[in-house]
């Protein structure tokens, strides 16, 4: 399970997240008070507060919320999206929500909504402990929280499998959420989307609960932390761990506080070995480089004509040379441990059919 954790000052929380940050390890804080859940119990509260604004409210015609990003799609793959989203008052969502739940439909709803330009809450946020949040972030050695997003979903509602890439102090306001995250250098166990596709940073095999083994079967050895989360429960969940979620109650309600992480520092020169979290990224960065040195749109072709020129010799292949040099820069040097690292990024994740595993 994901380690829980109590305090008593501001000083001994600070000391607990500073090795949990430095460590990249999520860490369940209770008592923080980062905003008021006993006053977000009452659902009224926030009809209060947006009152007739708009906000984003996303549909799915199942319990699944696929995140994607039509920008992200410069592969140009063929892409159907897995739901629609609408701007509608508060009051308009939980009405639907509660007819939709009267009469027994599949679908379910999930208000996703960033909070910045939202003046009618300037109260709300005003007594948020933005200092105890900052104080945290500083001490980590972070960006100071600079956006956050507000979340209410249906009882049921699931958020597949994702990581993001920035540091999340993420407040549980409402209701109780079940979470199961795994490490980010569980990357190549959890079968990421190609980064030219609409659903980069999102895990092909979808739920953890019932997964794809015969798709997936490195997913086998990935261990996740579970937990579920209930009012007043802060999690820190650090960049690039993977996530899923399920909202356990009706309208559950939870808040992001995102801060940028810091960059891997390399102006001391490349260090003689790289971290598993650094070649995670390593990995990433490879394949968005090989995929712009070819062409996005060729991206996959691309993977796979350096899979066979791997596995039959030819050495001569553009995209491999390309590879071998850049893996030869941070310290890969052995061809077999190139080829084994570059096939391990392409097997199971090129080649296929990657509208099947977009709902999750």
């Amino acid at each position: 399970q994901i380690q829980r954790v109590q305090f008593q000052t501001n000083e001994e929380l600070l000391e607990l997240m500073k090795p949990q940050s430095q460590d990249g390890r999520p860490l369940i804080i209770e008592g923080t008070n980062v905003m008021n859940a006993s006053r977000w119990a009452d659902i009224n509260h926030l009809q209060g507060l947006l009152r007739d604004q708009k906000v984003l409210v996303k549909r799915s015609p199942c319990c699944k919320f696929r995140y994607f990003d039509m920008k992200k799609n410069i592969g140009r793959y063929t892409f159907t999206t897995p739901l629609e989203e609408r701007q509608q008052t508060l009051k308009e969502f939980m009405s639907e929500a509660e007819e939709i739940l009267a009469r027994g439909r599949p679908e379910r709803l999930y208000l996703q909504e960033t909070l910045s330009g939202h003046a009618e809450m300037a109260e709300e946020f005003a007594s948020w402990a933005w200092e105890l949040l900052i104080r945290v972030s500083q001490a980590c050695g972070w960006g100071l929280p600079d956006s956050n997003e507000l979340f209410v979903g249906m009882s049921g509602a699931e958020t597949p499998l994702h990581f993001d890439e920035r540091e999340n102090l993420f407040f549980q306001v409402r209701g109780r959420k079940e979470i199961v995250v795994f490490p980010f250098i569980d990357y190549l166990r959890l079968y990421p989307f190609p980064t030219t596709h609409p659903c980069d940073r999102q895990s092909m095999v979808g739920s953890p609960i019932s997964p794809d083994l015969e798709a997936f079967p490195r997913f086998q050895g990935a261990v996740g932390h579970y937990a579920t989360l209930k009012a007043g429960d802060l999690l820190y969940l650090p960049y690039g761990w993977w996530h899923w979620l399920r909202n356990l109650d009706n309208l559950t309600t939870s808040v992001s506080f995102w801060s940028t992480t810091p960059s891997n520092n390399l102006s001391g020169g490349i260090p003689d070995a790289f971290t598993p979290h650094m070649l995670t990224r390593v990995r990433r960065n490879l394949e968005s480089m090989l995929a712009q040195q070819h062409g996005p749109e060729h991206h996959d072709a691309t993977m796979l004509e350096i899979r066979e020129a791997i596995l039959e010799g030819k050495n001569s292949n553009t995209g491999l040379a390309l590879a071998r040099q850049l893996l030869t820069a941070v310290r890969i040097e052995e061809a077999e441990q190139q080829d084994a690292f570059l096939l391990e990024m392409i097997d199971g994740r090129f080649g296929i059919d990657w509208n099947a595993y977009v709902e999750g």
